[in-house]
């Protein structure tokens, strides 16, 4: 006999389904992995638990706190991160809230702002600059379907998941010497394009070559569904297992001994390009980030990169004041413009000299800079005066 369906898993999905309208679809995808999670906590633990009313925060909350301790994630049989855990607290919380209207509304207070995990502090992760080109140099060495798809993810700065869902014509020419990559809408709901030298044209070159072959003449998968780069025979979930384990494989053999994941593969870009000279705003676009905190996230600034700075600014030092234009040596020109002219670059040298040199007591380099100013104005009123007499 069919087992009758839950009326609380019923009342979840409901809210679920209302979420869809707003919603990406993933995210949607999300939450029903938190109602799934939720219900199999509580048909094993409280079984007699029927509506969302029934619920207490102790036993059955608190007891779905250590539950989620012992998760495993499948890929890894790693326990769940602090990230993942806060993410299923904060949308059974945001189901609940829908819920208030529902004929059995569940009691306020079941879940509290303390009991969310804070993540852990795990950006950014660019590999050093040794490890970057010894993988680097791997990828080009195996040259298969795999190491392409993750050099491509080095030299674009593009998420894993933007890797994987790339089209087929994916690259753009915008003439000239121009190309760009177009991004697919992946985590943010707009799409981008990242502009790419020679050496990416010829992965993709590559990549549409790998995924018309055979499997008889040496290709790893069958062919590609047609609207995608990469093929995905056993699904997406499954490709980026793929590409994790080959970059695991290329860094055993490049002797990296630290776990490397292909997301490190885009702070590196990032890092990368901040270290090469291009301005946050820039690389805001290049990363598809909406703010700029996120994107600070993704640097790291070393102690190289701090002296390296402050060695540019001392050998191209850069002031509000604007240095004065160098004075004219001919004697000829002894107007009145011409001294009121070197007297006002007098000033502000002075005061340039005053801000670059700003000690417990610069008084009487300020005394000097009024008298200056006084010695200015009454020559003005003198040469104005003289003029009128003429």
């Amino acid at each position: 006999m069919r087992t009758p369906p839950h009326p609380l898993e019923q009342a979840f999905l409901a809210r679920a389904r209302l979420l869809a309208t707003t919603l990406r679809p993933s995210t949607v995808d999300s939450y029903r992995h938190t109602i799934r999670l939720f219900m199999s906590y509580l048909r094993q633990q409280f079984p007699d638990i029927r509506h969302a009313s029934q619920l207490k925060r102790d036993p059955h909350m608190l007891g779905w706190l250590e539950h989620l301790w012992t998760q495993q994630v499948s890929s890894t049989k790693l326990p769940l991160s602090a990230r993942s855990r806060a993410a299923h607290l904060l949308r059974l919380r945001k189901l609940f809230e829908l819920m208030a209207d529902h004929r059995f509304p569940p009691r306020p207070g079941l879940l509290w702002s303390q009991d969310i995990p804070r993540a852990e502090d795990t950006l950014p992760r660019p590999l050093s600059p040794e490890h970057d080109d010894q993988l680097k140099t791997e990828f080009r060495r195996r040259n298969d379907l795999f190491s392409n798809a993750l050099l491509l993810t080095r030299l674009t700065g593009v998420r894993p998941g933007e890797t994987v869902d790339l089209h087929i014509d994916c690259l753009r020419h915008f003439g000239d010497d121009q190309w760009m990559l177009h991004v697919p809408a992946v985590k943010v709901l707009r799409e981008r394009w990242v502009p790419v030298d020679e050496e990416v044209c010829t992965i993709v070159a590559r990549l549409t070559y790998f995924r018309t072959l055979p499997a008889a003449q040496g290709a790893v998968t069958p062919p590609a569904p047609q609207e995608f780069l990469l093929p995905r025979p056993k699904g997406r979930d499954e490709l980026g297992i793929q590409l994790r384990a080959a970059l695991n494989d290329a860094a055993s053999q490049c002797g990296i001994t630290a776990h490397i994941v292909p997301y490190q593969l885009r702070h590196t870009f990032a890092t990368s390009m901040l270290r090469a000279g291009v301005s946050l705003p820039a690389l805001m676009k290049l990363l598809g980030h909406k703010k700029a905190h996120m994107t600070l996230r993704y640097l790291e600034i070393t102690q190289q990169d701090l002296q390296r700075e402050l060695d540019l600014v001392r050998l191209n030092p850069r002031h509000l004041v604007p240095l004065p234009p160098l004075a004219s040596t001919d004697i000829d020109a002894a107007d009145a413009p011409t001294v009121v002219n070197r007297l006002s670059a007098a000033i502000r040298v002075l005061e340039l000299y005053r801000q670059q040199n700003i000690a417990e007591n610069d008084k009487p380099i300020q005394l000097l800079l009024r008298r200056l100013v006084r010695i200015r104005s009454r020559f003005q009123k003198l040469a104005s005066s003289l003029t009128i007499e003429k």
